[in-house]
């Protein structure tokens, strides 16, 4: 049998992390109904009856458990006899297979979940622990050239009770060979990871948007920013929230998709959506927008495919032409120096520009994030690693280089590093987490913080169910902020606070807990980085 005790060294080398994401709402829930409409109370400015968080048993003990998959429950699979990696059987799993196997684990501690296991065409196999979603093995294509193509896998910082821990192992995407599942003592995620730095990577950052990124990495590891993502020109989200709670969360998250179009209706919506926004920015609140790029061409679609980026971005000098005027792009084109395509890339990014000056004017910093999930295979400008940096460096250079906005606190979303744009375009690294679990998945967590060369800030930019704050807690794994999507993870048609994803108990423990800022709890951010020069 081949030594297994190795994996350790490798964990991190052979763990592929890519954000789960979900196509958001960006439709509109409508103004409130008259059934919601009641009398609010203004904020309160402390927490008398917060929640607190609880204390949890760690009792730490080496251990190491060797379980053969043959040895489990399964569905949707069938033995090889033939085993090639410790010279026993293993387990291949169609697309939706399972797994369940039973660990006793000697203490309540944290582990690590290995499973040794490869795939012909890449898999990603979700982990869950008592039925709650804990985290996802992602595997790649099997090398062609690789005698032996079977490795090791992990997520980590996982919280077992001592005695039978249930694990489950579902095969969400491709098939996946398995030969055997290793858990070992480990710990919760490192504090280390949450000294990061506190610069903005914006060249011509203004005072107030150094004073809101010094903020955010100061508070980092010790607090969670509440955060809701609005359906687009309304504050439905927020206020059905507020109703519930009594309280507002610290980051109100809008979406930009529709201020690239030039129909009436988009526009008016866009002015609807920054009028809140504003206001909202003017109330000490924290403006955030995502940016889902409809395609700029005629299909002004977000799905792969629907814009080809890659002649669009075959340029030597894009840097120069990210800085270029309308009448030097032209002239460009009609020698045959650049694609007419290249010009329509910077002409939509303009458009977004014109939106967000408005924040700059005010001198309101805006949390942005650009096509989010390049990595996940859903999106246009996902299409491949190398064109996703060129467009994402593009969309910075032009809005704070071409156009000098001194507001924009940068966020790459992903977890691939081959899509990784670099420490110098971003401020904070965003996830997408659809998991149907309160989770503080503290595994991707400490991956992530692991996986890039700068430390960076790591937010949940959206979920669809909020963390649970003692999880969160108990694994040290507090990301920045956890936001919930718009719609129907939130709110009913009608506007009314829906339980479906989140239920009234907890949302009301996270809006009060000590461990969660509210926006009546944060400080003055518009004076925050007075002494920071």
């Amino acid at each position: 049998m081949k030594n297994y005790l190795k994996f350790t060294a490798m964990l991190l080398a052979a763990a592929i992390i890519s954000g789960c994401s979900k196509i958001p709402d960006y439709t509109v829930s409508g103004d409130l109904s008259d059934d919601t409409e009641q009398e609010q109370s203004s904020e309160s400015s402390g927490k008398s009856d917060a929640y607190t968080t609880s204390d949890y048993i760690v009792v730490k003990q080496n251990f190491l458990s060797k379980l053969n998959a043959e040895g489990g429950v399964f569905e949707d699979a069938y033995e090889l006899v033939d085993g090639d990696f410790d010279g026993k059987s293993y387990l291949r799993f169609k697309e939706k297979g399972k797994l369940t196997h039973i660990v006793n684990a000697n203490t309540t501690q944290f582990y690590r979940i290995i499973i040794a296991a490869r795939s012909e065409n890449g898999a990603a196999i979700k982990l869950y622990i008592k039925k709650r979603a804990e985290g996802e093995f992602y595997i790649p294509p099997a090398s062609e050239n690789s005698e032996n193509s079977f490795e090791y896998y992990a997520v980590d910082s996982v919280y077992l009770s001592g005695g039978s821990n249930v694990m489950d192992f579902e095969v969400e995407k491709g098939d996946a060979d398995i030969d055997y599942i290793l858990v070992e003592n480990s710990d919760a995620v490192d504090p280390f990871c949450y000294k990061t730095g506190t610069s903005a990577v914006n060249p011509s950052a203004s005072l107030e948007t150094v004073g809101v990124v010094k903020y955010l990495t100061e508070i980092y590891g010790t607090g969670v920013l509440t955060a809701a993502n609005v359906s687009f020109g309304t504050n439905a989200e927020i206020e059905a929230v507020y109703k519930a709670t009594g309280r507002y969360p610290a980051i109100r998250t809008s979406e930009l998709a529709a201020a690239v179009l030039d129909d009436e209706e988009s526009m008016n919506k866009v002015q609807k959506d920054t009028e809140l926004a504003l206001e909202w920015g003017k109330n000490n609140g924290i403006v955030s927008y995502k940016w889902h790029w409809y395609s700029p061409n005629t299909r002004r679609s977000v799905d792969l495919g629907a814009f080809d980026t890659h002649e669009a971005l075959d340029v030597t000098n894009l840097e120069d032409v990210a800085l270029m005027t309308s009448d030097e792009l032209i002239t460009m084109v009609e020698n045959n120096f650049l694609s007419p395509y290249t010009v329509t890339l910077l002409n939509d990014i303009d458009k977004i520009a014109l939106v967000l000056e408005l924040f700059s004017k005010e001198k309101i910093p805006v949390i942005f994030e650009p096509v989010p999930s390049g990595d996940s295979g859903l999106y246009w400008w996902g299409n491949n690693a190398e064109d996703y940096q060129k467009l994402y460096r593009l969309i910075f250079d032009r809005l704070c280089r071409y156009h000098k906005l001194s507001n924009l606190i940068w966020v790459w979303n992903g977890g691939s590093t081959s899509y990784y744009p670099g420490a110098d375009y971003c401020d904070i690294i965003g996830q997408s987490i659809f998991e149907n679990s309160d989770s503080s998945f503290a595994g991707r967590f400490s991956v992530l913080s692991d996986s890039f060369l700068t430390r960076k800030p790591i937010a949940a930019t959206s979920r669809d169910v909020l963390p649970n704050a003692d999880f969160m807690k108990r694994d040290n794994a507090l990301w920045l902020w956890s936001a919930v999507e718009s719609g129907k993870y939130i709110i009913k048609e009608n506007g009314m606070l829906s339980s479906e994803y989140n239920s009234l108990s907890s949302l009301n423990t996270s809006y009060n807990s000590t461990l969660f800022i509210t926006r009546d709890e944060l400080p003055d951010l518009s004076t925050y980085a007075v002494g920071v020069y």
